[in-house]
Formats: C-alpha cells, structure tokens, sequence
C-alpha cells in the first residue's frame, strides 16, 4: 500500500509539473480606450487589471482564457455629472499563438466572450447590461528567468456588441464598439 501512495504521489507531481511546463498565467494593468459619441475627452480608462491563462497543447499553438476589469470614475462634462461611475469586465477565450525567438515571445491570439458594462449615476441609480465582445490582438513576451516573463506589452481590438437601448445608450450611438486595449504585466509559467 505504501509503495502504491508513493507511486500515486510521484505521477501527481510528475502530471502537475507537466501541466506547468505548458501553461502559464499573466496578469497586470490595463487601460481602455472606449469607442464613445458622448465621451470626446473622457474616453480613456487608465484604471484596469487583467488576469488570463493559456495552456498550449503544441508548442506554438494553446488556448487562452482572459479576464479584463475597469472602472472610470467620471468629472463634469456636458453629459456627466462628477462622481458618476463606469464599470466593465470582460470574459473570453480562444486560440493563442505564440512564437518562442529566444528571449523574445511574439503572440497573436483570437478571443470571443461576453462584456457586462455597468453605469452609475452619482445620484445612486444605475444600469447595467452584457453583450457580446471579441478581442483581436497580440504582444510581446519577454522573458527574464527560466519561469518568469515579462508582458511589454499587449494591444488588443475590442469589439463590443451593446445595443443602442442599453445601458451603453449613454457613451454611444452605435450597436458595436470599437474599443482598444493596451495591456503590461508579468507572466508566470
């Protein structure tokens, strides 16, 4: 029975560190910039985070799964009031590609999922919707130990569906979003 656990406990981590060697997670500070007829000079998000995972089946070729997050807080304008607030997050996934040029790590990914915008009011009141969304993009890797890399930088397309009698009513007039992201951060493998 003992030798059974110790053999049982030796492909547990012999199976996990395999997992390892081919996945990776990244995470860090996103900014947004938000397709918007009514937000001339506040469509910018600075404030974001974003967390995804890839697992690659080949070398070259893995599935991503991303989480993004940002909130603006908004100051008087001709359609805000200051103290009113905006949040979205996003959820997608998709094939990742990913060159390995020595130090160098250029990606290329296609990710589709759901974006949920949510707007609030100063005064307290507050709307809220989801929609489709699709990120076209890629970056760059660079990494710095043998585990440990550094994202330099990721740019994607955002697409984003929200109908023009939803929440999003109020930042466009259109029923899509071009939106653009730009991504830093660290990756963990």
């Amino acid at each position: 029975m003992r030798k059974l656990s110790v053999v049982a406990l030796f492909l547990a981590l012999y199976g996990t560190s395999a997992v390892a060697q081919r996945a990776e997670i990244a995470g860090g500070w996103n900014f947004l910039h938000v397709d918007s007829d009514f937000l001339p000079t506040q469509n910018s998000v600075p404030g974001g985070f974003f967390i995804d995972g890839t697992y690659y089946f080949a070398k070259v070729v893995g599935l991503a799964a991303d989480f993004d997050y940002n909130k603006k807080t908004f100051s008087t304008d001709r359609n805000f009031v200051a103290g009113d607030q905006a949040r979205t997050y996003g959820f997608h996934a998709g094939p990742r590609l990913k060159a390995r040029i020595g130090t160098l790590e250029p990606f290329a990914h296609a990710l589709f999922g759901v974006a949920d915008l949510k707007a609030t009011a100063a005064s307290g009141s507050s709307v809220s919707d989801n929609a489709f969304s699709l990120k076209l993009g890629g970056g760059l890797d660079v990494k710095v130990f043998p585990h440990i890399a550094i994202r330099l930088g990721e740019v994607n397309f955002y697409l984003t569906k929200f109908g023009v009698n939803s929440a999003v009513s109020a930042f466009s007039t259109s029923n899509h979003q071009n939106n653009v992201t730009f991504s830093v951060g660290a990756v963990i493998r």
